[in-house]
């Protein structure tokens, strides 16, 4: 399958919000919800984040992802925020390949994200390191 990655400008999001929107769902939805739909749509508008598209030949969007920049003391790293899309196998490298140039072009020195099991074992092959765990518990008990 051939794809098209596009970087969408914040003035366009309201365009193809309602086609990206399931996708980003469906990356946001194993996360702990420490964002909403909403919040990343601010962030978007905002510029705070990025959205990216993937496309088929006949135009369709097959994925969506979501980047943000994080500036550390010591480091600038491009976050991975959300992935949702269909037949991941057939479009990730080339999708990351686009991610890693934007983030170089953007000075950063690292890509980042918090990604599940399987999502891991896609991507060690590209060069990916699994640097730390992050683990979570919810508090909505008083012990």
């Amino acid at each position: 399958m051939t794809t098209f990655i596009s970087g969408i400008p914040n003035d366009r999001i309201d365009d193809v919000w309602d086609s990206v929107k399931g996708f980003i769902e469906m990356g946001n939805s194993k996360s702990r919800q420490e964002m909403g739909i909403e919040d990343i749509y601010e962030k978007l508008i905002n510029r705070d984040m990025q959205l990216w598209v993937l496309e088929d030949e006949e135009a369709e969007i097959v994925a969506c992802l979501t980047t943000e920049i994080m500036i550390y003391p010591k480091k600038k790293t491009c976050r991975i925020v959300t992935l949702g899309g269909k037949n991941l196998d057939e479009w990730v490298e080339g999708l990351l390949h686009v991610i890693e140039s934007w983030a170089i072009d953007n000075d950063c020195e690292a890509i980042e994200t918090a990604c599940r099991k399987g999502f891991t074992k896609k991507i060690m092959k590209f060069g990916y390191d699994h640097t730390y765990t992050i683990l979570g518990k919810e508090l909505n008990t008083l012990h």
